[in-house]
C-alpha cells in the first residue's frame, strides 16, 4: 500500500477522509503507472502468511475464541483458488484465514480501519488488495490486481456478499458476480466456506471446488446464484448441527441485539448500517420487504388512494 516510509507518515497526518481519498490515488497511479495489476514477491508473502497463522490461532485462543472445522471437501488442483466464504461479523478474516490454511491474499472491500494501523501493516505483508467497494475506479484498479495474481498462480480471500449479512431471514446476501467471473477469466476454482457464529464458538464447512472450465461470461448471473446456493447449503449444514432456539423464546428485541453485536464484535469496525445497505448488492429484480410501502410516504391521501391504507392489506 505505501510507496515509501515518508508516504506513511504523512498518511498518519491526515483526517481519515483525507487518507481514504489518498489511499486511492496511489492505488490509481500504480495502476496507471503498470499499465493494470501489479503483484510482486508472491513467495515472500506465502512464507509471511505461514508463519503468521500460529500467532493468529493462539491470539483467538487467548480471546477465547473457538474455531471448529466441521467438514472440508477441498479437492487438491494445480488451479488457482478463489475461496468465499459467508460473513458471520467480528472476525470473519481471521476465522477464514484459519479455516484455509493455504496462503492467500485478502480482497479487503471496507479498507478504512486498516490503513494506519498494525493490523493493516500484518495485512500488508500476507498479501491484500485493498478498494473501495463504493469507487468504481477503485473496483476497476483492484479487479485488474485481482487477475495478476491469479495468473501468476497465487490464491484470494474473497467474500462475494461484499458487506456483513444483517438480514434478519437471509442466510447469504445476494452475491456480486466479481468471483465468478474472475474464476471465469483467469481459470481458477472457486472453494465456497460457511462460517457461522454461536458466542464465542465459530463453526466453519469448507465446500468442494467449483471448475469453471468451459463456462461463458454471458453465464455469470447464473453461476452466480449457484454460488450462492452453494454457499447457504453449508451453512445450513452448520445450523442444524447447533442448539436449535425455538420460536416462542425469540423476543421483539432479537434482531436489534444481533445487528448491534455484529456491528460491535470488532472494535475498529466503522460502517453503519446505511453503509452495510449502501454496500451491498441489490438485484435489479428484488424489491426489499421494508421498500414495499416506501411510496406511501409521498402519497397525499383523498378518497382515490384512500384504499391503499387499509391495515387489512398492509397489517
Amino acid at each position: 500500500m505505501f510507496d515509501s516510509i515518508h508516504s506513511f507518515k504523512y498518511m498518519l497526518s491526515l483526517s481519515q477522509q483525507d487518507c481514504e481519498a489518498y489511499c486511492r490515488e496511489k492505488r490509481l497511479e500504480r495502476y496507471q503507472k503498470y499499465g493494470g495489476g501489479h503483484i510482486t514477491n508472491l513467495p515472500l508473502h506465502s512464507f509471511a502468511h505461514k508463519v503468521f497463522m500460529p500467532f493468529l490461532k493462539a491470539s483467538l485462543y487467548m480471546e477465547g475464541k473457538r474455531l471448529n472445522i466441521l467438514r472440508d471437501d477441498r479437492i487438491k488442483t494445480d488451479r488457482p483458488i478463489i475461496f468465499c466464504p459467508t460473513h458471520i461479523g467480528g472476525v470473519d478474516i481471521e476465522m477464514s484465514f484459519l479455516s484455509i490454511q493455504t496462503p492467500c491474499w485478502l480482497v479487503l472491500g471496507d479498507p478504512r480501519e486498516f490503513y494506519r494501523n498494525f493490523d493493516g501493516f500484518l495485512l500488508q505483508l500476507n498479501g491484500v488488495i485493498v478498494l473501495d467497494v463504493l469507487i468504481k475506479e477503485d473496483r476497476k484498479v483492484a479487479k485488474a490486481q485481482m487477475k495478476e495474481l491469479l495468473r501468476k498462480g497465487g490464491n484470494l480471500l474473497l467474500f462475494p456478499e461484499g458487506v456483513q449479512n444483517i438480514s434478519p431471514n437471509a442466510l447469504i446476501n445476494p452475491l456480486f458476480a466479481g468471483a465468478v467471473d474472475l474464476a471465469i477469466d483467469c481459470g481458477a476454482d472457486i472453494v465456497p466456506i460457511a462460517l457461522c457464529r454461536r458466542g464465542d464458538s465459530y463453526y466453519s464447512i469448507i465446500g468442494e471446488n467449483i471448475c469453471y472450465e468451459g463456462c461463458q461470461p454471458e453465464e455469470r448471473d447464473i453461476l452466480t446464484n449457484e454460488l450462492r446456493n452453494r454457499m447457504a447449503t453449508l451453512k445450513w449444514e452448520i445450523i442444524e448441527k447447533l442448539p436449535q432456539i425455538h420460536r416462542e423464546n425469540v423476543k421483539e428485541s432479537d434482531y436489534d441485539d444481533f445487528v448491534n453485536n455484529v456491528l460491535s464484535l470488532d472494535a475498529s469496525y466503522t460502517w453503519s448500517i446505511d453503509d452495510i445497505k449502501n454496500g451491498m448488492y441489490h438485484p435489479k429484480d428484488v424489491v426489499e420487504h421494508e421498500d414495499v410501502f416506501d411510496f406511501a410516504e409521498s402519497l397525499v391521501p383523498n378518497k382515490d388512494n384512500a384504499f391503499l391504507f387499509d391495515k387489512r392489506l398492509i397489517g
